[in-house]
C-alpha cells in the first residue's frame, strides 16, 4: 500500500495544476494574512472592545475557511477526475492491472493514496488559517474543538474523492470533471441559500429542495458542522454566523448526519469497486 500511496505522489508532482494549486494556495495564505493583520492593526488602533474583537475574528475564520474548502475542492477534481478513465486512455491503467492483484483492491488503493494527500494538502491549509487568525487577530482555541474540526475539514474532500472516482469510472475525463464541479457548486449554492432564508423564512419547497441536495452531495454540511466545532459549538459558532447573509449558519448538521456520510462513502466506495471490476480495460 505504501508503494501506491509514493506512486501517487510522483504521479500528482508530474501535474502542471498541481505546482498551479501549490502556488495558487500559497499567494492566498499570504495575501490573507496581509489582509488579517492589517485588519487586527486597525481594529487595534480603535481601540475596540474584547467582545467585539472576538466576534471580527470568528468571522474572519468563516471567511478564511470558506475559501479554503474551495482550494481543497479543487485540489480533488484537478488530480482525481482522471484517475481511471484517465490512465485508460493513455495505456497506464491496462499495464498497472496486468499485476496479481484484484481490481478492487487497486481501486482502494488509488483511493487510498489520493486520500493520503489530500488529508495532508486538507491539515496544511485548514491550520495555516486558523493559526493566522489565532496569531493575529486573537481568535481563541480549544484543542478539542480545533480538532473535530480538522477532522471534518478533511472529510469534506473525502466525500468528494470518493464521488469524482466513482463517476471516472464512467464517464471521460473532462466530462467527469464538470459533473463532479456542477455537483459541488450546487451543493455550496445551496448552503449559500441556506444561509440567506434566515432573513426571508423557510419555505417547505425550498426546505425539500436543500435537503435533497444535501443528500446527494454532503460537502456543504460537512463543511459547515466543521466550521461550528472551530468556532466552538453552541456556545459561540451562533453569535459569528447569526447575521452573515449567505454565510450564515441557520442550521447545523446533526450527528446522525454525519453518520449518512460515512455511510455515503461507503455505498460510493462499493458501487466504485463493483463497476471497476466489470470495466473493460
Amino acid at each position: 500500500m505504501t508503494m501506491y500511496i509514493a506512486a501517487t505522489f510522483k504521479e500528482l508532482t508530474r501535474k502542471r495544476v498541481f505546482l498551479v494549486t501549490i502556488i495558487l494556495t500559497f499567494v492566498f495564505l499570504v495575501l490573507f494574512a496581509l489582509g488579517v493583520r492589517e485588519l487586527a492593526g486597525t481594529l487595534e488602533q480603535n481601540r475596540v472592545s474584547p467582545a467585539e474583537s472576538l466576534l471580527n475574528s470568528m468571522v474572519l475564520t468563516v471567511l478564511g475557511l470558506f475559501f479554503a474548502q474551495f482550494l481543497t475542492a479543487f485540489f480533488v477534481l484537478f488530480s482525481a477526475m482522471g484517475i481511471v478513465t484517465g490512465e485508460q486512455e493513455n495505456g497506464l491503467l491496462l499495464a498497472v492491472a496486468a499485476r496479481p492483484i484484484s481490481r478492487w483492491r487497486l481501486y482502494l488503493a488509488k483511493w487510498l493514496g489520493h486520500a493520503v494527500w489530500i488529508a495532508v494538502y486538507s491539515i496544511i491549509l485548514f491550520v495555516s488559517v486558523v493559526w493566522t487568525i489565532h496569531s493575529l487577530a486573537g481568535l481563541p482555541l480549544l484543542v478539542g474543538d480545533l480538532l473535530r474540526g480538522l477532522m471534518l475539514f478533511i472529510w469534506m474532500p473525502l466525500l468528494l474523492l470518493t464521488l469524482v472516482m466513482l463517476g471516472s469510472v464512467y464517464l471521460p475525463m473532462l466530462g467527469n470533471g464538470i459533473c463532479a464541479a456542477l455537483l459541488y457548486g450546487l451543493a455550496l449554492f445551496s448552503g449559500l441559500v441556506e444561509g440567506i432564508t434566515i432573513y426571508e423564512g423557510s419555505h417547505p419547497i425550498l426546505d425539500k429542495f436543500l435537503l435533497l441536495t444535501g443528500l446527494l452531495l454532503p460537502t456543504d454540511s460537512v463543511y459547515r458542522r466543521s466550521l461550528y466545532e472551530v468556532l466552538g459549538g453552541a456556545d459561540w459558532a451562533g453569535l459569528a454566523t447569526a447575521d452573515m447573509g449567505p454565510f450564515s449558519m441557520p442550521s447545523v448538521p446533526s450527528d446522525a448526519f454525519l453518520l449518512y456520510t460515512v455511510g455515503y462513502a461507503a455505498v460510493l466506495l462499493l458501487l466504485g469497486c463493483r463497476a471497476f471490476s466489470r470495466k473493460d480495460l
